[in-house]
């Protein structure tokens, strides 16, 4: 009986393919009215070749998507849920369908990213979908691109931002990462770390993380975090409570 290797579980029924998950958790493969097939018959029939191509470029994808989790990791440590890895392994995959210069199996994660189409859909990956960071940060920021700043006007800290029931303290940053996704290396420089108490106040605040030395393919990162007054010590809260996204491209070079 075959068993289905691919990086995720399938259910259900593809044409006269059916997929289970057996009583020791394996994911397998049969046809209709056949208790079972081989797997030399899973890699030989060509009505099976459907399944293996989606697995190949779906575990491509998901390899790429290890790095990308890793662009502004810092960030993403203190803002995410038990769905990121696999929201990113699904994004990275509909970034590779993007790629319409190669047949279905050959696809790219690499011809993805080279169109526009394909790298706009990064825009607004959030780390933590359970506080998406529009409705955390009611007040949207804009990037400077003369000054390689990033700036939030009159952000009323009481009105602006949606606080944790226990939090006293905000925390606010930016990143920019330069992604090579061809050779898999990328650079990222983060922004000081403003903290501001939970008062009713209005500031002005400009971030401006370190130099780049690459252009390839430049996200920026937005994030904020909480923490709270706890013992005489500041304690930050649980990264449930954080949120993290990538707000805009800004820059892209085709590889």
């Amino acid at each position: 009986m075959a068993i289905v290797s691919a990086p995720y579980t399938i259910t259900g029924t593809l044409g006269d393919l059916i997929f289970y998950v057996d009583q020791d958790n394996v994911n397998r493969v049969k046809t209709k009215g056949n208790p079972g097939i081989t797997k030399e018959q899973f890699k030989t029939n060509p009505i099976f070749d459907p399944i293996k191509k989606h697995g190949k470029e779906f575990g491509q994808a998901a390899k790429k998507s290890r790095i990308f989790r890793f662009l502004a990791n810092r960030f993403f440590m203190r803002a995410k849920d038990v769905s990121t890895a696999g929201r990113a392994n699904k994004l990275l995959f509909e970034v590779l369908e993007e790629d319409t210069a190669n047949e279905r199996g050959m696809r790219t994660v690499e011809n993805g990213l080279n169109t526009k189409e394909g790298v706009n859909l990064l825009v607004g990956y959030e780390g933590n979908r359970s506080r998406p960071l529009y409705k955390t940060l009611k007040k949207r920021g804009e990037w400077n691109p003369k000054t390689e700043t990033f700036h939030l006007p009159n952000l009323s800290i009481i009105d602006d931002i949606e606080w944790p029931e226990n939090a006293s303290k905000v925390h606010l940053a930016v990143a920019q990462s330069n992604w090579d996704y061809i050779n898999d290396t990328f650079e990222t420089a983060y922004s000081e770390e403003v903290v501001y108490d939970k008062e009713d106040k209005t500031i002005d605040i400009t971030l401006k993380p370190e130099k780049l030395k690459g252009d390839k393919l430049v996200l920026l990162f937005v994030f904020i975090g909480f923490s709270e007054n706890y013992k005489k010590k500041i304690r930050p809260l649980k990264r449930s409570f954080n949120s993290v996204i990538i707000q805009q491209i800004l820059k892209h070079n085709p590889i």
